[in-house]
């Protein structure tokens, strides 16, 4: 298992390599370069600059080809580069980030697991039961509704039902839990019932097509109760597929949260890069891509090798 994670590591630098590569060239052809939107900030703040100044300033007069080199060469030296409007280091900014988003994945994964996996099992020990029925449609109406729909619906009316509002301004949770989990969970909540409709759906299939093998009826023949035949027999080894979506969420985390984190007002990795790009602000697009990039590469290895652990059968070499 060794030689398989240092290779898949080794793999790691081209992909990143190519996500440089791409990242770096789409900013740089899309309308509105970052020299054009700085010029039109600083105007309206009535300051005048020349724009072939201001280029050559930041280093944008260059060819591509050398701006390229340029980022690639202090990334290998550790610097992911400077905010071209708050003049911090990206880096500095991006740890100020990555924990808000970190909490909030986090916290939408296990309210995921704990929706999704209790209830896909009971499903698959009920097939066609009346229940069974009602939580599948219930499964499928929470993966159409948009997140972002629900989210309006529980700024707007529990605000003017109940003057109960999620707070505007970041807290941290070691400052005040409480005031910390009222800001983290609606959000939390909302994302959690999206993504657990599509996993309930998974982890039933799964475990139905799963109960049909002869092992199974082995178990109930042996005498196992319901308990020991679901979760120690047919969970165990439709975990697979189960941890395949898992780690496809766990992916998200940092990332996948964009929507929420500007609709709730959430300081995290989603807003950092929704903003910087409404401002062409170059490096802070291109370290927040990266930062989605290296995590979400290692959250499929960590889950590949997991797959060693579900069954001991598989070989990784």
């Amino acid at each position: 298992m060794g030689k398989y994670i240092v290779k898949r590591l080794l793999l790691m630098i081209p992909a990143l390599l190519m996500v440089c590569i791409i990242v770096f060239i789409l900013l740089r052809i899309v309308p509105g370069n970052a020299i054009e939107m700085m010029t039109y900030k600083l105007e309206l703040s009535g300051i005048t600059v020349d724009e072939q100044e201001l280029m050559a300033r930041l280093g944008y007069d260059k060819p591509w080809p050398v701006q390229f080199v340029t980022w690639i060469g202090d990334l290998l030296r550790g610097d992911l580069g400077t905010s071209l409007y708050s003049n911090t280091k990206v880096g500095g900014l991006l740890l100020t980030k990555i924990p808000v988003s970190l909490e909030l994945g986090i916290l939408t994964l296990i309210l995921t697991n704990l929706i999704s996996i209790p209830l896909g099992l009971y499903c698959a020990s009920h097939q066609d039961a009346i229940s069974d029925s009602a939580i599948r449609v219930i499964s499928i109406v929470l993966m159409s509704i948009p997140a972002f729909w629900i989210g309006e619906l529980v700024l707007i009316y529990p605000a003017v039902w109940f003057g109960y509002a999620p707070s505007p301004q970041y807290i941290s949770f070691f400052t005040d839990p409480i005031a910390n989990l009222n800001m983290f969970l609606p959000p939390a909540i909302i994302g959690a019932l999206t993504q657990a409709g599509a996993q309930i759906r998974a982890v039933r299939t799964l475990t139905i097509e799963t109960m049909r093998q002869d092992y199974i009826r082995t178990a109930w023949a042996k005498g196992d109760n319901e308990h020991q035949v679901m979760y120690t027999h047919a969970f165990r080894n439709a975990l697979i597929p189960v941890i395949t979506i898992v780690g496809g969420a766990i992916a998200m985390l940092i990332s996948g949260s964009v929507i929420l984190e500007n609709l709730f007002n959430m300081p995290g990795m989603g807003q950092a890069v929704v903003s910087a790009l409404n401002d062409r602000d170059y490096p802070v697009v291109q370290g927040c891509v990266l930062v989605f990039s290296i995590f979400t590469m290692l959250v499929n290895l960590i889950v590949d090798v997991s797959y060693k652990w579900a069954d001991p059968r598989i070989e990784l070499e």
